[in-house]
């Protein structure tokens, strides 16, 4: 009766692994594994649109507007026993099987229309630009990438449809704004007003002799005084009034197109030394990359220790989706049945 005893013991397992719930411990799982794809996802899609700008071609996104994970546990078993000869020596089986299927469904929502307009062609929102510097975000990096000029002075725009020749200053500008952000001695910032948020600039009362000639030069370059007190920071191509830092941005798909003035077409690994991002290409996918792609049968790739091409591609996926006011349908959302 031994083997009996095992076989109904088999079959309860079974029916136990049928019955029990697969919900809660699946949670961690499948939160890791979604959370991965998604953020790799995310990457791709955006150097494809760079590479995809550099041959001509218009940016296409797709929002990943839900992901519904449904789980179905289906379990069976047999028993067959003989007891022909005696039972001491009784024959027979037990089978059983455990199957667990996944059907992910997975919702698109296409950047177009409206949304469109104000994500990609639209000036980046100011406040949120400011906003980024405030909260510490390496002003320099912000101003090369997001800023078509200070005051007047202009950055270099390298990208066809909005080029336009650079002012040597600029480089210095944003250098000397960097170095006193760091310090402390320069705070940008944003207040509330009645009518919305107002963005103004103040340096030190007392700073150092180093510092000091940081903003020695800005106010030569920019034409405002600092000198402790605050300046209002307008967003146009020049100030509308004295004393005031006139700041404009440049839309996503301006920041996309800079972008893409750096993919390398033809696989030789020269790049101009001021491309904002390096993007490699050969015939083979690469062995180590931070993101790579796959577009008109070549593959086009960010080294892993790139580091400087990295944090501006990182900028650039911020500032896309600050730039995207959409409302909260805009963010994934991830239904996995815990039940």
């Amino acid at each position: 009766m031994g083997r009996v005893r095992a076989a109904i013991v088999c079959l309860l397992a079974l029916a136990a692994a049928g019955c029990s719930t697969i919900g809660a411990q699946r949670v961690g799982i499948d939160r890791d594994d979604y959370t991965e794809r998604l953020r790799d996802s995310e990457k791709e899609q955006l150097l494809s649109n760079i590479v995809a700008m550099r041959y001509g071609d218009a940016p296409l996104f797709l929002s990943v507007a839900s992901v519904i994970s449904q789980y179905t546990r289906e379990s069976s078993g047999g028993l067959n026993l003989k007891f022909s000869p005696p039972s001491d020596a009784e024959t027979g089986g037990v089978s059983g099987a455990v199957l667990l299927r996944e059907s992910p469904t997975v919702t698109y929502t296409p950047l177009s229309g409206e949304r469109f307009t104000r994500s990609l062609l639209s000036p980046m929102p100011p406040g949120s630009l400011l906003a980024m510097m405030e909260a510490g975000w390496a002003s320099d990096y912000l101003l090369r990438i997001a800023v078509r000029s200070i005051n007047g002075v202009r950055n270099t725009s390298r990208a066809e449809l909005f080029a336009q020749a650079g002012d040597l200053e600029f480089e210095a500008v944003a250098a000397a704004m960097r170095r006193l952000q760091g310090s402390g001695a320069l705070n940008l910032r944003l207040h509330a007003q009645e009518h919305g948020v107002a963005g103004v600039a103040q340096v030190a009362p007392h700073p150092a002799p180093a510092q000091l000639a940081d903003i020695e030069l800005l106010k030569r370059l920019l034409g405002v005084k600092f000198d402790g007190e605050q300046v209002r920071v307008v967003f146009a191509a020049r100030p509308t009034a004295p004393g005031e830092l006139a700041i404009s941005t440049r839309s996503m798909f301006e920041v996309l197109g800079e972008m893409a003035q750096g993919v390398d077409l033809t696989g030789g690994g020269e790049f101009s030394a001021d491309a904002l991002v390096r993007v490699h290409s050969g015939t083979s996918r690469p062995a180590q990359a931070h993101v790579a792609v796959q577009h008109r049968g070549r593959w086009f790739w960010i080294e892993a220790d790139d580091v400087r091409s990295k944090q501006v591609f990182l900028l650039a996926q911020v500032m896309l989706s600050l730039s995207d006011e959409a409302d909260a349908a805009r963010a994934p959302l991830v239904t996995i049945p815990a039940g």
